[in-house]
């Protein structure tokens, strides 16, 4: 089936047309559900971007406070591991500095 904006646009031109009613209702059910989306779009960390007709949903990388903490605190105890030559937890705690750095407002 065709897009409704594509039948929308077709319908006074179209012998064998649904009746406008029909199609008024559908038209509507869309708008209401497009508002639902946009609505519940707003309410999240997201960022919506349209580019070449697509829509991209990126979402934001916004971290609470408790999640900011772990990450400080197991960046530490991989700095703390580090010391006593395990060098991937040298490496896993630059990794986790390097997020919160990104992350940070």
């Amino acid at each position: 089936m065709d897009d409704i904006t594509t039948r929308l646009r077709r319908w006074t031109h179209d012998a064998d047309a649904v009746p406008a009613s029909d199609l008024m209702d559908e038209a509507a059910d869309e708008i209401e559900r497009l508002r639902e989306a946009i609505r519940r779009f707003s309410e999240t960390d997201a960022t919506l971007s349209v580019q070449g007709g697509n829509v991209t949903v990126t979402m934001d990388a916004t971290l609470t406070d408790a999640e900011r903490e772990a990450i400080a605190v197991c960046a530490a105890a991989c700095e703390n591991a580090a010391q006593y030559g395990i060098s991937d937890d040298a490496r896993r705690a630059a990794a986790l500095r390097g997020l919160l750095a990104r992350t940070t407002l």
